[in-house]
């Protein structure tokens, strides 16, 4: 009988039609002999309406008060996910909050850090037949103040429980059932990648791929937490990340699409950016210097994308690297590009149209 984490996100929560399907899902599994312990995120959009709101009443709200607020939309999702399984099994789930299982984090509100994980009420939970329902995102700082975990911070949450549980699997459920060669979205026929290490994932992670956020794969190699990724509509398993080595022997990966970054470019007096937390890429040269943000564009920068592909030894490749660039770099122009033995990633003013990633996704991954 394993001990499972699973988490679940807010696409698969949107409605309480999916959450139903969802707490369907989770019974069977537990009939099926598994304890389970599930983490889930705000439904659907809740965080960004909730942070439209309190921008709706100040230009500059507050970090502590943004996180008493924002911490809402998980405490709606394990109430909801908990009566939707109590419907069909009276009595098996129980919901609780970051807080209540003893979730502490460093003082930072809007990007805490988890220090520890009491797990007390868990355990009894789980002794006694239950499956716990936890708020992902969220914790209580060791100032007894609510704070959130920043982006991916339910993936976090559910990779700290597991580690702190010692459980067999960490199960993170998402819209897509696993690491691809590329976005499904985007290339007609992307690879499904089977097994992956740490370092591999955690490089695809930070480069924008949406499976998995960097923090909380950083955290399960550093506790040794193995994850799987599954879809959450169907239950199916895709990639499989852990420290063992990877069967995959080819060079490269995964390309990887970032579409969500901004840059601006400064005077020589400039120094680094005052708040580095967001920042990528930095590059000086001659009188200006280049800043590349993982954010939406804030006064004096500009949205701008990103092209990378991941893998080893990438720079005994360098016509296909050269190549790569000549097919982004007209008419698109290039800003800027970070070379090194595991990426080749390309920084760009506009948009790369889907035909140009195609191409070189075919330059690299095509098998024929």
């Amino acid at each position: 009988m394993a001990l499972i984490v699973q988490k679940y996100g807010g696409s698969s929560l949107a409605t309480p039609e999916l959450i139903k399907k969802i707490a369907g899902r989770i019974v069977e599994r537990h009939d099926s002999g598994d304890r389970l312990v599930i983490v889930v995120s705000a439904m659907g959009k809740t965080t960004n309406a909730l942070e439209a709101k309190a921008l709706a009443v100040s230009d500059n709200p507050t970090p502590r008060e943004m996180d008493m607020l924002i911490s809402i939309g998980e405490r709606e999702s394990i109430s909801l996910m908990a009566i939707a399984v109590n419907s069909m099994r009276p009595g098996l789930a129980v919901s609780f909050t970051g807080s209540q299982i003893g979730l502490i984090t460093d003082n930072n509100h809007r990007n805490a850090r988890i220090l520890e994980i009491k797990g007390d009420r868990l355990v009894d939970a789980l002794n006694g037949g239950k499956i716990p329902i936890i708020a992902g995102f969220q914790g209580v700082s060791t100032e007894k103040e609510i704070t959130t975990l920043g982006r991916g911070g339910s993936d976090t949450t559910a990779v700290a429980v597991a580690a702190a549980l010692g459980a067999d699997m960490c199960e993170i459920y998402s819209d897509v059932v696993g690491v691809y060669s590329a976005d499904p979205g985007i290339c007609d026929d992307p690879v499904l990648i089977k097994e992956l290490d740490y370092d591999t994932m955690l490089t695809i992670s930070s480069l924008g791929a949406k499976v998995l956020k960097d923090s909380a794969v950083e955290y399960a190699k550093r506790l040794g937490v193995s994850i799987t990724t599954g879809m959450s509509w169907t239950g199916e398993t895709g990639t499989v990340i852990s420290g063992k080595g990877s069967l995959n022997n080819d060079k490269f990966v995964s390309l990887v699409y970032n579409d969500k970054l901004s840059y601006g470019t400064f005077g020589s007096e400039e120094v680094l950016p005052e708040d580095i937390s967001s920042l990528r890429f930095y590059q000086k040269c001659g009188g200006s210097a280049l800043s590349v943000f993982d954010r939406s564009p804030l006064s004096g920068e500009e949205k701008c994308f990103s092209l990378a592909v991941t893998g080893s030894g990438i720079k005994s490749e360098p016509d296909k690297l050269r190549r790569m660039y000549e097919l982004l770099s007209d008419p698109a122009p290039v800003l800027g590009f970070n070379l090194t033995d595991i990426k080749f990633e390309i920084f760009l003013k506009y948009p790369a149209e889907t035909d140009r990633i195609r191409a070189v996704h075919s330059l690299f991954f095509d098998r024929n």
